[in-house]
């Protein structure tokens, strides 16, 4: 087994093993990788929250929900598949369905 962790860390890692073998959750990792991909609706969040900054004084109902939920949506479509697709029954086919 190797040691990924520092020197005298009695922590040993099976590099073999999966994430989820390992008991960790993979999501945080995945969305982690998909959030570059999402960089348009990042954007359009940050100009979003810099005007809300200045026009939340004028009216306070005013949010960036719409914004956010384009960005999360757009992170979460390209998760998602990425977890479904890899647990364990999925790898059926629709054509062995028929």
């Amino acid at each position: 087994m190797k040691n990924y962790y520092k020197d005298g860390s009695d922590v040993t890692v099976n590099s073999n093993m999966s994430l989820l073998d390992r008991g960790v959750d993979p999501k945080p990792t995945v969305l982690e990788f998909c959030k570059p991909l999402c960089t348009y609706w990042k954007e359009k969040l940050d100009r979003c929250e810099h005007k809300l900054a200045v026009i939340v004084k004028i009216n306070p109902t005013k949010t960036c929900m719409y914004p956010m939920r384009d960005y999360v949506t757009c992170v979460e479509a390209c998760a998602q598949p990425k977890i479904h697709n890899n647990l364990i029954g999925t790898e059926r086919k629709y054509k062995d369905l028929l």
